[in-house]
């Protein structure tokens, strides 16, 4: 019994630091933290509760989920978005499943260091496969947003200034524009 004890003791010491060291990992074509692609909306709905905002339309949808401020008020300037559509009927996988999960918060970051708020230096050095996916531009703010994604890896990175402001990991061989508009893209053209 006391044998038993100890192998407890090491296994669940053992497992807790692989188990936190996930939490904030972003594995392209995979996850960010928890949140893994291919989950279905309702497991990802018990795991993450209801989310503070979000839209859909024709078998798409974008839910998010807000970081709070210590009084418990919503931090709409960080948050995890996550892209769910519809299975095909007939093909096993109906349902609203996750497609993409997108973070703007430097706490998540790659095997190699890459996190919100890494240079594009960085990014490029990292992932070299990257290649300019898209151009927005806000004319009334002059802000601009370059979508750099590495299609075959299954990760994007959003560029303003040459410097990281967001992370998407998506399905590996799928583009992250293969699917609806990003939230907080109001206002912004598309060049």
């Amino acid at each position: 019994m006391k044998n038993l004890y100890f192998l407890l003791t090491f296994l669940i010491t053992a497992v807790q630091p692989v188990i936190a060291q996930t939490a904030w990992r972003i594995e392209p074509g995979k996850y960010i933290g928890n949140t893994k692609l291919g989950v279905s909306g309702e497991e990802l709905g018990k795991q993450l509760g209801h989310p503070d905002g979000g839209d859909a339309a024709m078998g798409k949808a974008w839910s998010i989920w807000y970081s709070h401020k210590a009084d418990n008020s919503l931090d709409s300037s960080r948050y995890l978005a996550v892209y769910l559509s519809i299975g095909a009927v007939g093909s096993g996988n109906e349902g609203m499943h996750v497609k993409q999960v997108r973070i703007n918060t430097a706490s998540f970051k790659t095997k190699a260091g890459i996190k919100v708020g890494s240079s594009y230096a960085s990014v490029k050095k990292a992932f070299p496969h990257i290649s300019r996916a898209a151009v927005y531009e806000d004319t009334m703010r002059h802000k601009r947003l370059e979508l750099y994604d590495d299609v075959k890896g299954g990760i994007a990175f959003e560029i303003a200034g040459k410097v990281c402001t967001a992370v998407t990991v998506h399905e590996s061989g799928e583009s992250m524009n293969t699917y609806i508009q990003f939230p907080g893209y109001e206002g912004y053209i598309k060049r």
